[in-house]
């Protein structure tokens, strides 16, 4: 499984497991996306510290959540950034719009 899941208050932590880089990882990570959207939530933390690469095929699916989740009064976070995601995320300048946070601790 490319992602998991685990709620703690009322955030849920969506752990990326395995690089997004092809069609078939971005459409696991979109339905694990769309499964939180579904039910509702509100508060995603997308943490990616398992991961050493993302395209636009995880790129694109998280500003398309973003949009969706913030037009429902949700955010969404993203925590453990590292190397080249970092250099991504920072060159994209993704961090003027999706915060980032300090792990979530149990």
């Amino acid at each position: 499984m490319i992602t998991s899941t685990k709620k703690i208050g009322t955030r849920v932590i969506l752990t990326v497991h395995e690089d997004i880089v092809d069609l078939k990882s971005g459409e696991e990570f979109k339905t694990a996306l769309t499964n939180l959207y579904i039910k509702g939530e509100k508060e995603i933390v997308l943490d990616l510290g398992e991961i050493q690469l993302i395209n636009s095929h995880g790129i694109g699916k998280i500003l398309m959540f973003y949009k969706k989740f913030r037009d429902e009064g949700g955010q969404i976070y993203v925590t453990r950034l590292k190397g080249t995601i970092r250099e991504i995320f920072e060159s994209l300048l993704l961090l003027n719009i999706i915060p980032e946070i300090e792990p979530v601790k149990n």
